[in-house]
């Protein structure tokens, strides 16, 4: 028999669902507002952020325009945040050149030092800075650029235009920018002894900032170079290198004083020639290349036979004598012999170079030719002072021969073809006989010969200059 409480039985379910339904919405409603509402809160903070940083973007836009006279003066909204803090930091951070002995780091020459200035929107750990010309911000996570300052580096000059804040204290909304003086140019700079081409030396760019782990990524991105970081002084650091020039405008040059001597051919008969000219030495770098070849450290290719083919370094661990054909069409070819260099015949062909570095003695006899037929500027023969240069017979060379330590002797000649065609330098040079057939070959000078040791990207010219602008509210 049916119970008589059935009915209210299902009636009371339906009671009992209503209120648990009628709980659970309740419940996720509390959890929807206490997870979602930071959520929102996150997504806000991000859209001021952005905000204030495309405010700042257009702040670096108007403080070129009045740094480089394109006008006299320019507002803007530092929109974001009405809680955010604004700021005008004429003392925050400062950037430094200094120019450097390459062998000891002593600092030869302060090129610039100053003080950077910045406008400063502050939101709790949230802060977006126009600083040095450029946007940047920081976080949680470290800092990073919005937009880049000013700096060019490119074909060995680095252009460094820095704009520089002045003004101080808490600033509104919208601030007006001015010019804060005239642009110094800090280098070249007619007072001091040195002045572009920079050579041998070192130029060390240092930026200390807030925000100096993205300025250090910038330089390095930049420039090419590796930056050095003080996390404690908040300091990033590039160095640039200037090598010394070479001089290639002589047939023949001898490093030392009185180096050149005539046995059978008059000192008139050769042109141009000059002595007691310094030249850095290859040895260092021939070292350099020796050691890291047969250790393993730099990717060195193994000469397995006559042909050697570019982009590649090749590396003889002795002796090297034979034949040998270049091809540089698909990029520069180099050759590291750790002994003699005594090549019977060296072809080159396409439009790279081929430079071969001797630990020990080059040595090139009558009948043999380097480079016959090619064009002087391709082929290069740099040697450590270990090792002479003795040159017999009716040789043929085509090419720059870079040995500043070593003695080269030059034997015999003759004929009706040319025994030297491009350059020499040496230590001492001695001609023996006559006709000795040497011909300058102006293409030499094209060639970019470095011999330093340093990995730092090379530099030739430098321009620094600093344009303060004024920044108030009003």
């Amino acid at each position: 028999m049916r119970s008589v409480w059935a009915g209210d039985d299902r009636g009371q379910s339906e009671v009992i669902g209503l209120v648990l339904l009628m709980a659970i919405t309740v419940v996720s409603a509390g959890i929807v507002v206490g997870v979602g509402a930071p959520g929102l809160d996150d997504v806000q903070s991000v859209a001021m952020t952005g905000s204030a940083e495309r405010s700042m973007t257009q702040l670096d836009a108007d403080a070129s325009l009045v740094a480089f006279g394109s006008s006299d003066s320019r507002q803007v909204t530092l929109t974001g945040s009405p809680d955010a803090i604004r700021t005008v930091d004429g003392d925050g951070g400062w950037m430094n050149v200094t120019l450097r002995d390459p062998e000891t780091g002593a600092i030869e020459a302060v090129l610039v030092n100053t003080t950077l200035g910045a406008v400063v929107y502050r939101d709790g750990e949230t802060s977006v800075a126009y600083q040095g010309g450029g946007v940047w911000t920081r976080g949680d996570a470290g800092s990073a650029m919005v937009t880049p300052p000013e700096v060019h580096f490119r074909d060995r000059t680095l252009t460094l235009p820095i704009i520089a804040v002045t003004g101080n204290g808490i600033t509104d909304e919208t601030v007006v920018v001015r010019p804060g003086g005239p642009t110094t140019v800090s280098y070249p700079n007619e007072s001091l002894a040195i002045s572009n081409p920079i050579e041998d030396a070192v130029i060390v760019v240092t930026v200390n900032s807030e925000y100096y782990d993205a300025w250090g990524r910038f330089l390095a991105g930049r420039t090419g170079g590796t930056v050095a970081y003080d996390h404690d002084a908040q300091t990033a650091t590039v160095s640039l290198f200037a090598p010394s020039e070479i001089d290639f405008d002589h047939v023949v040059l001898a490093t030392a004083e009185g180096g050149i001597t005539y046995n059978g051919m008059k000192e008139g008969d050769l042109k141009p020639v000059k002595d007691g000219i310094s030249h850095p030495s290859a040895d260092p770098l021939i070292e350099s290349l020796v050691s890291d070849c047969a250790s393993g450290a730099m990717a060195c290719a193994p000469v397995t036979g006559t042909d050697l083919t570019g982009p590649e370094t090749y590396f003889v661990d002795g002796p090297f004598t034979g034949d040998l054909t270049i091809n540089t069409t698909d990029g520069n070819v180099s050759l590291v012999v750790n002994g003699r260099f005594a090549p019977d015949t060296v072809t080159v062909v396409g439009d790279g170079s081929f430079t071969v570095h001797v630990r020990g003695r080059v040595a090139i006899s009558g009948g043999d030719a380097v480079n016959l037929g090619g064009v002087a500027n391709t082929t290069r023969v740099v040697v450590h002072s270990d090792g002479d240069v003795d040159f017999n017979g009716k040789y043929r060379f085509v090419g720059f021969l870079y040995a500043p330590g070593s003695d080269v002797d030059l034997n015999g000649g003759g004929g009706p073809t040319v025994n030297i065609e491009g350059a020499i330098i040496g230590e001492t040079i001695t001609i023996n006989g006559k006709p000795n057939n040497f011909q300058y070959d102006s293409d030499v000078l094209s060639i970019d010969l470095d011999v330093s040791t340093s990995t730092d990207p090379r530099l030739t010219y430098l321009h620094v200059s600093v344009t303060p602008v004024a920044v108030s509210d009003d």
